[in-house]
């Protein structure tokens, strides 16, 4: 594989409206960042993934574009934009910026002349119908619920909607349209970004051939999933798309890309693939409050593991993905993998340690270094995404009481990430001087990223030596390119991998249990890295304590 400058990047995601306050109006901001940037720095990143900036009227939380060339004043402005990227240049940190290109905002000029003549240019930069005997052109349901067509005015034509209404999807079809965002994409490039997570992107071919479907819900539309998700004949968009942007940057792509079949998945992330890399989503699903793994949480990390070591061996040498545990759309770590009561020291830092040196683009979440988790709200008005109401919504319909759908949304609603950056333990954790947007979680008095500087041995310590394990120069190459093995692959209780290259082996052997467990095999060598502050060995096997992480280097 031939070495790329975004081999080696370390990534943090930013949710900007929740990161830092710069001008105390309660919402995070560009300058915000840049106010942060000594703090990733010291971290030891090397890559921000920064949410949408652009204009916006927030119905999606600004994955509803109406500008893709202008930043949103919530945000700050270009001119900021342009010194975050060379401030953040000077740390040795690239920014990315998320790509929306499937669909825009309904306030977007485009799609406000396309609704003055449906039949004009711009009704043919989005997916126009006419509806059949008073009703939409299929039933198709939208993927926040309710069905995925709107009409337009007293026009019989209809619109196409995958996400929220007041996100109209473009009409790939149409050259005039992609040269309009290829335009678009260049100007950010030539701006000085690193390149982009794109967002939705398997969702841009849509097979509108058919009719209704067959109903999948009580609502009678069908999700009709694979007509509108990585539908051949996709891959001649994605190839235009490289030629004309990405390849003539040599920038850093990251897809947001589910359910790709694996005899495609070279086609995708490979050598000359469409993209950089895309997310590994086959943790997403799991969470330990699910009937299916309640009480269970180590069966559960177990199935993830088998799911995430069989994806490294398919890919070895062949591409990589994008290795992640948190991001905006889930809930928190901690309350995915672990009950409440097993939430401690030991058992947050085994996590990193879990898919830091897989083969791949680490990223962490804003929080995440500190162990931000979720809390229970006590009314659905507590919460103001839109897809988190549809779904309450959504729930009741399907014969929950309030409560029970409460505690649902409680349990998965992605807002439980969305809440404020904690910083310190002042009156608005130092988010900001006034109350934030969102309300911040109660217990930012005591986890928060002032009081984790001043204690060697916190969370947020051991994120720094994960990451400086990470790009330590002696073991860097290993990491990034190292071959994958698994080890003590009987056990149902560790997540144990070897990475070896040039007569050099990474052994990474985590617990993830309660118990104290002994390895089967025997291991020795120097100790990288160590959640405890000893190991233990009986006749050459090591004894892991309760969540026990551990790294070792020895040479063959």
């Amino acid at each position: 594989m031939k070495e790329k400058w975004w081999h080696d990047l370390i990534g943090y995601q930013i949710y900007p409206k929740s990161f830092q306050d710069s001008n105390a109006d309660g919402i995070g901001d560009i300058p915000g960042i840049i106010k942060r940037l000594d703090y990733l720095s010291d971290l030891g990143v090397s890559m921000l993934w920064v949410c949408p900036v652009y204009r916006s009227p927030m119905m999606d939380n600004g994955y509803d574009i109406s500008d893709y060339t202008q930043i949103d004043p919530m945000f700050g402005t270009n001119d900021d934009l342009k010194r975050l990227i060379d401030e953040a240049k000077k740390r040795g940190i690239v920014v990315i910026m998320d790509l929306v290109i499937n669909h825009t905002s309904s306030e977007h000029p485009w799609f406000q002349e396309a609704c003055k003549d449906p039949e004009g240019e711009f009704g043919k930069y989005y997916i126009l119908r006419k509806g059949k005997n008073g009703q939409p052109p299929n039933n198709w349901r939208s993927l926040f619920g309710g069905s995925a067509w709107e009409k337009i005015g007293g026009s019989e034509y209809y619109y196409l909607h995958l996400f929220t209404v007041g996100q109209p999807d473009l009409n790939w079809e149409n050259p005039k349209l992609r040269e309009s965002l290829y335009d678009m994409i260049n100007g950010w490039l030539k701006m000085g970004i690193g390149g982009f997570r794109i967002d939705a992107i398997a969702h841009i071919k849509k097979d509108l051939s058919g009719g209704n479907l067959p109903s999948d819900g009580v609502d009678g539309l069908s999700s009709g999933m694979e007509y509108f998700r990585n539908v051949e004949g996709i891959e001649d968009y994605l190839k235009e798309l490289k030629e004309r942007t990405f390849d003539r940057y040599g920038c850093y792509t990251l897809a947001e890309v589910d359910d790709i079949p694996e005899e495609r998945m070279e086609a995708y992330i490979g050598e000359d693939g469409y993209y950089s890399t895309v997310f590994d989503f086959c943790h997403c699903f799991h969470n330990c409050m699910d009937e299916k793994w309640k009480g269970k949480e180590r069966q559960m990390l177990i199935d993830i593991r088998d799911r995430v070591f069989e994806r490294q061996k398919k890919m070895e040498g062949k591409g990589f993905f994008c290795n992640y545990l948190e991001n905006h759309d889930m809930i928190r770590i901690p309350d995915r993998y672990l009950p409440k009561e097993k939430q401690n020291f030991y058992s947050l830092s085994m996590l990193p340690v879990l898919y830091f040196f897989l083969s791949g683009i680490p990223m962490v979440y804003q929080g995440q270094e500190i162990g931000m988790s979720d809390y229970a709200r006590e009314h659905i008005e507590d919460y103001v995404d839109l897809a988190t109401h549809n779904n309450y919504e959504g729930l009741l319909a399907k014969g929950m009481t309030k409560e029970q759908a409460l505690y649902e949304i409680n349990r998965t609603s992605r807002e439980n990430a969305r809440t404020p950056m904690q910083w310190d333990d002042g009156g608005y954790a130092g988010f900001s001087d006034v109350k934030p947007w969102f309300p911040l979680n109660p217990d930012f008095t005591k986890v928060n990223v002032e009081r984790q500087k001043q204690d060697p041995k916190s969370l947020l310590a051991f994120y720094q030596k994960v990451i400086a394990l990470r790009k330590n120069c002696l073991y860097k190459k290993n990491w990034i390119y190292g071959g994958f093995t698994v080890l003590e692959a009987e056990s149902d209780h560790l997540w144990c991998f070897m990475r070896r290259m040039d007569g050099q082996k990474l052994q990474v052997l985590v617990n993830i249990s309660d118990e104290c467990v002994s390895t089967k095999e025997c291991y020795d060598g120097k100790v990288l890295l160590n959640n405890y502050d000893s190991v233990s060995q009986k006749a050459g096997c090591l004894c892991l304590q309760p969540y026990q992480a551990l790294v070792l280097f020895a040479e063959n």
